[in-house]
């Protein structure tokens, strides 16, 4: 899926000015690195006994991505391996001192943390930006500029950073604040248990933004909230879905199982279900001739539009940076399922070129700090950090947010009952791929 930060090059500086290879999963003993630890005892490529062998009946084959690694699911958790050639760096290293090198989305780190950081470890922090995931993973494969932090992908990006071993594994003692401040949801991630190669960065959730005080339904009373867009014909011009093949096509698909009292599988490659979800969105072109867009954090705080599938995340933005002179937060509002719906969250690593890794690990745990962390939030990055003292029930008592957005903040327990989108095989690709480029042709 697109991250929130792919905006087609349009900066949110420029917005308020303008208007590893396959043996990183083969471990010393030579099986692959999500047969240790994993939730789900059978997953792809482990050896299992005659009961729960690749080839029993009872087994449902998990999916394979690049270099043959496992594609990390909810029900299907990876311990990636250690291996010799990509050691840990041992404990208690000094600083290196020198330059730090950033890797990250633009705009998606407030600068005067760096300059704190530069000033309480005594060094040069620099900063390069990539415009989607994409570029980051082929500019960090190509070797030409090596950096020492990578920030801003998700798990949708492990297995491709995993199979060209991009990232270095963390030694957890330079790390107090994972443990001590972070979600234990995040501190041991699905996608990287034990969160052996990366820690969180921010999360967020995707869910119903709109104006109510131009959106006349009360939206988290309907039975089936989604619905709105299908009822929406009175708001027609100003609805808008988010640009993005994985977000958008999961919307129906959450519709769908909500009337049907199910979870949807937000990661299916079952054909028939993509396809129908393409169809379901067309209708909407009658219905409201909706707009394809990710610029709610802009356009619903200007009453451009009234109604939007929204990330979580952008409509905290929107209250904080984007509001029109003499317009209240208070206009905004959000809903998010508790359950059945899409959360995600990005997350920080040190790079396996890294020059000043014991640097890098500092950072991040710099990062992870809550102080830190809640800075960067507020006056810059407008994502929640997973902060075990960050809440809504605290940003609305401080007056930071009105009560009408508390849903934005992303709560740990609904990275337990909903689903991050996932890095699909090919042929899912494929299938998502015809649905969307369908849907958007009209």
């Amino acid at each position: 899926m697109a991250h929130p930060k792919d905006r087609s090059g349009l900066t949110r500086g420029q917005l308020l000015r303008g208007a590893a290879a396959a043996a990183v999963g083969v471990g010393a003993a030579g099986g692959l690195a999500a047969c240790e630890n994993t939730t789900t005892p059978i997953a792809v490529g482990c050896e299992t006994d005659g009961a729960g062998g690749s080839g029993s009946p009872l087994v449902v084959p998990k999916p394979v991505g690049p270099g043959g690694l496992p594609l990390p699911r909810n029900d299907n958790s990876v311990t990636w391996a250690i291996v010799d050639g990509n050691p840990k760096i041992a404990d208690g290293l000094p600083p290196e001192g020198g330059t730090l090198r950033l890797f990250n989305y633009a705009d998606y780190l407030y600068p005067a943390l760096m300059r704190r950081f530069e000033k309480r470890y005594d060094c040069k922090v620099e900063l390069a930006t990539y415009n989607s995931a994409d570029e980051a993973i082929a500019k960090l494969s190509s070797g030409v500029v090596d950096y020492d932090v990578l920030i801003g992908l998700s798990g949708s990006n492990i297995v491709n950073l995993m199979a060209r071993q991009l990232l270095q594994p963390l030694n957890h003692t330079y790390l107090p604040n994972l443990g001590a401040n972070i979600w234990p949801e995040l501190a041991d991630p699905f996608y990287d248990r034990g969160s052996r190669y990366t820690v969180p960065y921010v999360v967020w959730q995707d869910g119903i933004g709109w104006r109510n005080d131009k959106v006349s339904q009360d939206i988290p009373g309907m039975d089936v909230p989604w619905d709105i867009f299908w009822e929406s014909s009175a708001y027609k011009g100003k609805v808008g879905l988010l640009d993005d093949k994985r977000d958008g096509l999961s919307m129906p698909m959450q519709r769908d199982a909500i009337r049907d009292e199910t979870i949807a599988n937000l990661n299916t490659e079952d054909p028939e279900l993509v396809a129908k979800a393409g169809r379901d969105l067309e209708q909407l072109t009658d219905i409201c001739n909706i707009k394809v867009t990710i610029t709610d954090y802009q356009t619903l705080p200007e009453g451009k539009t009234v109604l939007h599938h929204s990330w979580s995340g952008d409509l905290l933005a929107g209250a904080f940076y984007y509001m029109p002179p003499g317009v209240s937060p208070d206009v905004l509002s959000y809903w998010g399922p508790d359950a059945g719906g899409v959360v995600q969250n990005d997350f920080l690593g040190v790079t396996k070129a890294a020059e000043s890794p014991v640097l890098g690990h500092l950072f991040l745990d710099f990062m992870l700090d809550e102080a830190i962390a809640y800075e960067n939030f507020t006056q810059f990055n407008g994502y929640v950090p997973p902060q075990k003292g960050i809440d809504a029930e605290a940003l609305v008592g401080e007056g930071l947010i009105p009560e009408s957005l508390a849903g934005a903040v992303t709560r740990p327990d609904q990275f337990l009952a909903n689903q991050e989108l996932l890095q699909l095989t090919v042929e899912g690709e494929r299938f998502w791929d015809q649905a969307w480029s369908q849907f958007r042709a009209g």
